[in-house]
């Protein structure tokens, strides 16, 4: 298991000591904890800072992802801090992005680093690429990040809670690159014998980046684990399969996109061969995490799966899935969750993807080529929502995780 590495900054004094008599003490820009990533910090005056993304290439220095940062300021009570936050320039699948942040944009803070706000108010320097937000802290400690954390501790907290449950169990089906357990989890009616029951398979956080997969897949688990009655009807109609996280080791370190190793637990999926141990070494979130979807789809085949991710401005369905009757059933999911949840398509229909020179074709959509698994990709912004009139909380994804896992069921009834 890798120690994390601690590293605290040391990076200002305040001003305002010099009014008091009192020794200054320094603004400290903290990143010993987990799931924290900062670049270089420039002092501008005594409370304001460019803080520069520090991001993540992949395993060929390419592919620079800049979507993630969290640090933890100390020492700042009463004081106005001012961050410039710089660096958002980058490239996706080998081309260059020019900042994916915008006026629209709003990172996080927090006082306990457990409940998180937006930022109500940001400036946008075009020029620059640069957002300036203004922090007012009431304590002595203040987290700020892109959007709220989700640790992996939190998520093995998650398992044990509900496998703690006479409903759900969790087994180990593999490791990460540095070693840590990928958990599958299981929720039914254990009572009741399977053959009759629908499997529904959820998975999330391919990207360490995109914390909002896991606040929705909590409340999928959460909820069909619970003693609701719906709950109880929905065990007893299905077998629920959850992978909360698969790409622990870059959540713990604070990276981005990439695994340990630098490639991407979303793509190669067409390339990873279960009987080449090449694969095995270089990417086996991917690994075994295809082994067990084909594995369970040759036992008892999977009737709808969804994978689940974060974008910045753009939400949709897109899958590979071109044959009845797995289509029409992705098609009532889809149409259920725009009209029964805060679910708010850039896109107005479910998106059938067909691979051209412009979008890769080895994303986790590729198992339906592969082993007619019916996944189902799932982006959710972390931008304002129209449908909800702001940009979506940790809550609100909780509960349209709630949501959803009841739709995909009805879906394919």
């Amino acid at each position: 298991m890798r120690i994390l590495p601690l590293f605290v900054f040391l990076v200002a004094t305040a001003s305002f000591a010099a009014t008091t008599g009192a020794t200054p003490s320094p603004v400290v820009f903290n990143t010993a904890f987990e799931s924290a990533s900062l670049g270089k910090i420039e002092k501008l005056a005594e409370t304001e800072f460019r803080l520069h993304l520090k991001g993540q290439q992949d395993a060929y220095g390419r592919n620079r992802q800049t979507t993630w940062f969290a640090c933890r300021l100390e020492d700042v009570a009463a004081r106005a801090i001012t961050l410039r936050i710089a660096g958002f320039d980058g490239e996706y699948n080998n081309r260059p992005v020019v900042s994916w942040a915008g006026p629209w944009y709003r990172p996080v803070f927090s006082e306990d680093g457990i409940n998180w706000e937006h930022f109500s108010a940001a400036t946008w320097d075009a020029e620059r690429h640069e957002l300036t937000v203004v922090a007012q802290p009431r304590g002595a400690t203040l987290w700020v990040a892109h959007i709220p954390l989700y640790p992996h501790s939190r998520a093995l907290q998650l398992i044990a809670d509900i496998t703690a449950r006479p409903h759900a169990r969790a087994e180990i089906i593999g490791q990460s690159a540095l070693g840590r357990p990928l958990h599958l989890v299981t929720v039914t009616n254990f009572q009741k014998p399977d053959a009759s029951k629908k499997i529904i398979w959820m998975q999330a956080r391919q990207h360490a980046w995109e914390t909002g997969t896991s606040f929705l897949i909590e409340g999928a688990l959460r909820f069909v684990a619970s003693e609701d009655p719906r709950a109880h009807q929905l065990r007893d109609e299905n077998i629920f399969l959850f992978v909360p996280m698969i790409n622990p080791d870059s959540v713990v370190r604070g990276d981005v996109r990439f695994n340990a190793n630098g490639f991407d637990p979303n793509r190669q999926w067409d390339e990873v061969d279960l009987r080449d141990k090449l694969w095995l070494e270089r990417n086996p979130e991917i690994w075994y995490v295809k082994k067990a979807l084909i594995n369970q789809h040759a036992r008892q085949p999977i009737a709808i799966a969804l994978n689940l991710h974060n974008t910045e401005m753009n939400e949709y369905f897109d899958t590979m899935v071109d044959a009845e009757p797995m289509l029409a059933g992705l098609q009532r999911f889809f149409d259920a969750a725009v009209a029964k949840t805060s679910f708010d398509p850039s896109r107005p229909k479910l998106g059938i993807f067909v691979p051209n020179g412009n979008t890769p074709a080895n994303s986790t959509n590729s198992i339906w080529r592969d082993a007619r698994v019916p996944m189902l990709l799932m982006e959710t912004r972390i931008g304002p929502n129209r449908k909800l009139g702001r940009i979506a909380n940790s809550q609100d994804r909780v509960e349209l995780g709630r949501q959803l896992i009841a739709l995909m069921a009805e879906s394919v009834k």
